[in-house]
């Protein structure tokens, strides 16, 4: 039911289009098993006009289903693809912060997992619909040959149906519980692959991976799974032993009560033992179905916790911002295993267009969170932080976020370049490839780089063009020197930082490097979520390396 609803959202047209021809193609399969069970009394006596019947069933039976088929097919994947557009949408404009808190062990479950299961379940639903065409279809035909019969057989369908209920609860009940365990893998699964190299290097923190976390929830997961499967499979052979009862009640039962002809208890059994493959398929499908409604479920949980702000996401171009102004600015977040609670601010900071401000300070200290509050990823739970006395990140919130380009230390490459279709954008590009020293590993091929498979400084110069390219008026650079040698760590300070600051950009970086803090037209530091403004180390910038000549 939660998938017609699903489908019906999308066009409820075409689902009762699609369940009307799955009726017809029902309808056009009994009159065969009629056309097929009077051939049989008439043998003898069977006239052209039968045949020609016959072939316009058949072929009645093919269109209809074809129809149906295509026309469900076509809405459910319909369904299912709006559906992830609409989750990955509702990510995106999910609050950084509230998805850090979902985890992205659960998110990807949603987009992965769940998705894939409610898609193999739509495609199922073309042939229930048409199966249970069918089934209604012969019912029908069952009450025309004999009503005493039909009563019977609908009391068996009604008993069967009832001894199904307790048992697919408990299936249910354990494909939930497994679900539930699913995002507990796919965050074990993330460790797996996030700490490969601690893994191969330390042997006991392997064996407590594999003892202590993966093999408890996977042993656990597996016994859910399998003892809801279980459930569905005896619940599925059950349905089949009630029709075959059934037969052997008309058969050796019914007779001794009721008076029946041959020719109709041929029928009767002839249009029960046709109902045993459609009947066979609902069944088989019930675990796929308990899956899928299990699945949007969750999705519908998770979904509700993802509630982003109500803004409006209109393209609208930064413009250059000549100041940003942090006004008693606080964020508290919890720190695990720490002293608790820890509180960043109250800030009151001014930064002016064309300088480049320096942040440092001790590991823990806040430079991260006051990152994310001047780049609107984090929103500060009180104060607010204003660019030109006019775009705020609290109440415009997008519109702020779209003025910095920035690349954190977890930061994420596209291959993917947004100016690809301008010519002379992706050659200037590929000469800074060039400055970069990475023309010889990557190529611009139709606005697209031809690989990412590159060492940790390598991928930063590269996220450097990203932004580079993105042009936008504020720049934040956290720790971006951390992985460069010493001959890209002085083209960063001097060549890049002086070309964004010539350009009229406001520069944020944050950096332990205080060989190059002189460069710095301010320096900030941070401890314990205080901000401190010290000035720029008056010393002699570092000394270019030999190798530094040529990029400058």
């Amino acid at each position: 039911m939660d998938l017609l609803i699903l489908m019906a959202r999308r066009s409820w047209r075409a689902l009762l289009i699609a369940t009307v021809t799955g009726l017809v193609c029902g309808l056009a399969a009994a009159g065969l098993i009629a056309n097929i069970n009077h051939s049989l009394e008439v043998f003898d006596q069977l006239q052209p006009s039968t045949g020609w019947y016959f072939a316009a069933l058949v072929l009645l039976v093919a269109v209809s289903r074809v129809i149906s088929d295509v026309s469900l097919l076509r809405l459910g994947q319909g369904a299912v693809h709006d559906m992830r557009l609409h989750l990955s949408a509702k990510l995106i404009d999910t609050p950084y912060a509230q998805l850090q808190r979902l985890g992205k062990h659960r998110l990807l479950a949603m987009l992965t997992d769940d998705t894939q299961t409610i898609s193999q379940a739509v495609e199922l639903v073309p042939i229930l619909l048409v199966n249970a065409g069918i089934i209604i279809a012969c019912l029908g035909y069952l009450g025309w040959l004999s009503l005493p019969l039909l009563g019977l057989t609908l009391a068996l369908i009604v008993l069967g149906c009832l001894s199904f209920n307790w048992p697919q609860r408990w299936a249910l009940g354990s494909i939930t519980r497994a679900r539930e365990l699913k995002d507990q893998l796919f965050d074990q699964y993330r460790l797996l692959t996030d700490g490969s190299k601690e893994l191969q290097l330390n042997h006991p923190r392997r064996q407590h991976f594999f003892e202590r976390l993966l093999l408890p929830v996977s042993r656990q997961y597996r016994q859910d799974f399998v003892r809801g499967m279980s459930i569905y499979a005896l619940v599925m052979n059950w349905g089949n032993v009630v029709f075959y009862l059934l037969i052997g009640v008309v058969l050796f039962v019914a007779p001794q009560f009721i008076e029946l002809s041959a020719s109709l208890v041929t029928g009767y059994i002839l249009a029960i033992l046709y109902m045993i493959t459609p009947l066979s398929e609902l069944m088989h499908a019930l675990p796929t179905l308990g899956r899928a409604s299990v699945a949007l479920h969750k999705i519908r949980a998770l979904e509700g916790e993802m509630q982003g702000a109500k803004e409006n996401l209109e393209t609208i171009p930064p413009t250059q911002v000549r100041s940003l102004v942090c006004r008693q600015v606080a964020h508290t977040y919890y720190r695990e295993r720490e002293d608790g609670h820890f509180t960043l601010g109250p800030v009151d900071l001014t930064l002016h267009a064309g300088e480049t401000v320096f942040i440092t300070g001790g590991n823990g200290s806040g430079k991260t969170t006051l990152a994310m509050l001047l780049t609107g990823l984090y929103r500060p739970e009180s104060g607010d932080i204003v660019l030109d006395q006019q775009v705020s990140s609290v109440t415009d919130n997008h519109h702020y976020r779209q003025h910095f380009s920035a690349i954190f230390t977890d930061f994420c490459l596209f291959e993917n370049l947004l100016q690809g279709d301008d010519p002379q954008r992706m050659q200037q590009a590929r000469e800074y490839l060039e400055h970069l020293q990475l023309d010889h590993k990557v190529q611009i091929e139709n606005g697209q780089l031809t690989t990412l498979a590159l060492s940790t400084g390598q991928r930063k110069r590269l996220a450097l063009l990203g932004a580079w390219l993105d042009d936008r008026p504020c720049y934040l650079f956290d720790e971006w020197a951390a992985d460069q040698d010493p001959v890209f760590k002085h083209f960063f300070y001097h060549r890049i930082l002086s070309d964004l600051r010539e350009r009229g950009k406001l520069v944020i970086v944050i950096s332990h490097d205080d060989a190059y803090f002189g460069l710095a037209d301010r320096l900030i530091r941070i401890e314990n979520g205080a901000l401190s403004e010290i000035g720029a180390r008056p010393s002699t910038p570092a000394k270019a390396p030999a190798e530094a000549a040529s990029l400058l």
